[in-house]
């Protein structure tokens, strides 16, 4: 077992409570678990008062800190504590425990943890103005850990000491100036892993229950998890600006440009949860860079012709958080000229319209599906397929024949000349497997296959063709691609992180990059995860 005894030389004793230090992590069933240990492998050491009664947040996870409710558990192999309630993997945990007056040094220990086995997802903790925190993320092949302290301030000259769940020794690297040292993606192990920095204030004296102290001793415990194959899909691009799901995007001359969305919390919808953001990022990387936006609005597409960005629709909540609901599709259709950096208005949509889908092909825009909300109706469900010639200078909506269904939530895109429309939900709220594909030449709607899998993974699902093959994927996890008879449905990849309400682009290498969306188990991210298919054995599945 490794032990972390050298923590604590600074302190001139070497009993058995100062060997330990607590450790947040969160079960397999989801719910965050704290103990007092030696190390990640030795969780069944009694509670000290101080520790028994450690207040635990989650935090970072665009919404208000959430305390957790932690209650002692007992069990094989684990004695601490445990919430009963299941967090998302997102955001960041963490505690900060006031051990009082240790042998004539004050000892606070400060613990956090990240969930999120996407390295791109682990957020920026709230910084206190006083005690520790660590910032991570990955570069290349390497860990970079930030060590702050006192708000912002960089820790420099510290050790951080690199540990596991696995136990065995420990790998230790010195803060710059800058507070920030590196660990190879190597040393890490998939699972659980922590971090360990001890900082010592000879300045920070005083005194507790009438004893002095001549120092105050701060340990800082950062524990994450990771997992090597999904690190190996993480993009080399940064995240969005912020988590956001049902959003619109699009690739355009080698940019990935984004618009509006769902922020917040799952099912709250309001003017403060309505994304205004409009921005772009360069396929080869580097920062977001902010455009000039048009309304807040989410369930949208975005969709890009000939260097030009058209926006097609969306949802407008005008109620306050808290509020009751007054939710309002719109008609909306507008051109962004990224050359000007100016939105023009165009012809409005025939009626008003969200949580639909649209796609190009050969110029043609066609939007299908979706529904039309308007205050405290129940919403009116869109039957008719429209489409947009963005080729014509006078160009005006045109109705397509009827399609043989009612969907929203679905995703449209285009194989063999042909469009395609995917899954979604009915107007019985019933969710569909069922894909069908319209003919432009015909125009006719003919069925293909079913997409495999549960219903409910193509419930807000994406579909992108490249080069010429049709792909989608959605909450199930699963990348799929429509065999070249469409006879059937081939497994190629599988999701980093499961999600939905996100986009499948190109990443501009022959691959495809998954933006955004929202998770079943870790709610909104902004993460964007590379889906490599260069190398994808298929798999057949009906």
């Amino acid at each position: 077992m490794f032990r972390l005894v050298v923590f604590v030389a600074s302190l001139a004793v070497a009993t058995t409570t100062a060997a330990h230090f607590p450790w947040l992590y969160v079960a397999d069933d989801s719910e965050p678990r704290l103990f007092f240990g030696e190390g990640l492998d030795h969780r069944e050491y009694h509670l000290p008062d101080a520790v028994a009664g450690a207040e635990v947040w989650q935090e970072a996870i665009d919404a208000p800190a959430l305390r957790l409710e932690m209650e002692p558990l007992e069990e094989e192999g684990f004695l601490g504590l445990a919430a009963s309630q299941q967090i998302e993997p997102r955001g960041f945990l963490r505690t900060t425990i006031d051990y009082g007056n240790y042998h004539g040094s004050r000892l606070i220990y400060d613990a956090q943890h990240f969930p999120a086995e996407n390295p791109e997802a682990w957020p920026e903790p709230v910084l206190a103005p006083e005690g520790l925190s660590a910032t991570l993320r990955v570069e290349g092949d390497q860990l970079v850990v930030v060590i702050l302290h006192s708000g912002a301030k960089p820790l420099t000259g510290a050790k951080v000491t690199l540990s596991n769940a696995e136990g065995g020794p420990g790998l230790s690297a010195a803060t710059d100036d800058n507070g920030s040292t590196r660990f190879s993606r190597a040393a890490m192990i998939d699972g659980l892993n922590g971090l360990m920095v001890m900082h010592v204030d000879k300045r920070a004296t005083g005194e507790i229950s009438g004893k002095g102290y001549a120092s105050t001793t701060r340990i800082l415990t950062a524990t994450f998890n990771y997992r090597s194959r999904e690190a190996a899909k993480v993009s080399a691009l940064q995240p969005l600006p912020q988590a956001v799901a049902s959003f619109g995007a699009a690739v355009s001359e080698g940019q990935l440009y984004v618009y509006g969305g769902h922020i917040g919390q799952a099912h709250d919808h309001s003017r403060e949860n309505l994304s205004g953001y409009f921005g772009r990022i360069s396929l080869d990387g580097g920062g977001w860079e902010s455009l000039p936006a048009g309304p807040p609005l989410q369930g949208l597409p975005l969709v890009a012709h000939e260097g030009q960005l058209y926006r097609v629709g969306g949802l407008d909540a005008r109620n306050a958080s808290g509020e009751e609901e007054d939710l309002h599709s719109v008609d909306q259709f507008a051109r962004f000229d990224p050359g000007t950096g100016r939105w023009t208005d165009l012809q409005p949509l025939p009626g008003p319209r969200s949580s639909h889908n649209a796609a190009v092909l050969n110029g043609i825009l066609y939007v299908v599906g979706g529904w039309a909300l308007a205050g405290d109706s129940d919403g009116e469900w869109q039957a008719g397929a429209i489409a947009y010639d963005l080729c014509s200078t006078d160009a005006a909506w045109i109705t397509l024949p009827e399609p043989p269904f009612k969907r929203r939530a679905l995703a449209v895109s285009h194989v063999d000349g042909q469009l395609a429309v995917l899954c979604g939900m009915t107007e019985e709220a019933q969710l569909s497997k069922q894909v069908f594909f319209y003919n432009p030449a015909s125009r006719s709607w003919s069925e293909g296959p079913d997409f495999p899998g549960s219903a409910f993974g193509g419930f807000g699902l994406s579909a992108w063709n490249l080069d010429g093959k049709l792909y989608a994927g959605g909450m199930e996890g699963v990348l799929y691609r429509l065999a070249e008879d469409r006879s059937e449905w081939e497994k190629v990849d599988e999701f980093q992180t499961k999600r939905f309400f996100h986009q499948l682009v190109p990443d501009g290498r022959g691959g495809l990059f998954a933006v955004a969306g929202a998770s079943p188990t870790a709610g909104h991210t902004g993460s964007i995860e590379r889906l490599d298919l260069v190398f994808a054995a298929p798999t057949a599945r009906r």
